[in-house]
């Protein structure tokens, strides 16, 4: 009986001693979305190229593009000086004897190149100084103070060693001429002859550009003001190469401005 007693105290004991003693610690079971952010940052570092230290090469200069020959796209713009080499200093062609003195100036003002004419009877050009085909397109766009007393020409096939022209005019009483210029030096006559002249098919804009278009091609010039043909004529004196031009004039209203903002030139 005591030894029943003894067994069954021991087994007591030890269920005690089970039932006491510490239980093992619980590991989280891991976020399974972070293992794999982590694997694909592992791997986004493994195959990342590595960087290329900086240079102090500079980035090539774009090679500016030519124009054909005969095409000029001047732009009277921020970067457009005058005087300028590729152009002619003021020519007056006021007085052909050169003993009447006029006061103008050929200035850039925004955008523009600026004819200031502040004397009546006051006619001035400046020339591009490089040599164009015979047959071209003549484009310009214009402003004008909206004096009835201005006009405004492009000029083709100047001579390069004496004044001989023709000449796309535009006045602001409407109407339109093609002129040949050959300065006869008389004082008593006007050095050129009207070949052309006409009303205008259209009214001049008083608030904006007007746009110019003459076209000399083999004998025949043609005169087109705000997109409308307005005159043409056939004319054999000069058939050659040679300048191209812009002219300003004022009459008795003054002073007077002639501002353009562009010449083109294209090759027909």
């Amino acid at each position: 009986m005591a030894m029943k007693k003894t067994v069954l105290t021991i087994t007591l004991l030890a269920a005690l001693a089970a039932g006491c003693a510490p239980k093992p610690a619980l590991v989280p079971t891991p976020d399974i979305n972070v293992v794999v952010a982590t694997m694909m940052a592992a791997t986004l570092t493994a195959v990342a190229p590595t960087p290329v230290p900086p240079t102090d090469t500079p980035a090539p200069i774009p090679t500016p593009t030519e124009l054909p020959p005969g095409t000029l796209n001047e732009e009277f713009g921020p970067d457009f000086v005058f005087p300028n080499p590729d152009w002619s200093a003021p020519y007056d062609a006021t007085d052909p004897t050169g003993e009447v003195k006029h006061t103008f100036a050929i200035s850039v003002v925004p955008d523009f190149l600026n004819f200031d004419l502040p004397d009546a009877e006051t006619y001035v050009y400046t020339f591009y100084g490089k040599e164009m085909p015979a047959d071209v397109v003549i484009e310009a766009s214009y402003l004008i103070n909206g004096s009835r007393s201005s006009e405004a020409a492009v000029v083709c096939r100047k001579d390069a060693k004496s004044p001989t022209w023709y000449e796309f005019r535009v006045d602001h009483y409407e109407r339109a001429g093609i002129i040949y210029y050959f300065n006869r030096k008389d004082p008593y006559n006007n050095p050129y002859q009207r070949l052309a002249y006409a009303k205008l098919p259209v009214e001049l804009f008083k608030d904006r550009e007007n746009r110019i278009q003459a076209i000399c091609k083999g004998n025949k010039l043609s005169l087109i003001v705000n997109g409308e043909p307005t005159t043409s004529v056939e004319d054999g004196k000069l058939l050659g190469a040679g300048l191209v031009g812009l002219g300003g004039f004022v009459h008795k209203q003054i002073p007077i401005n002639v501002q353009f903002n562009y010449l083109h030139i294209s090759p027909q």
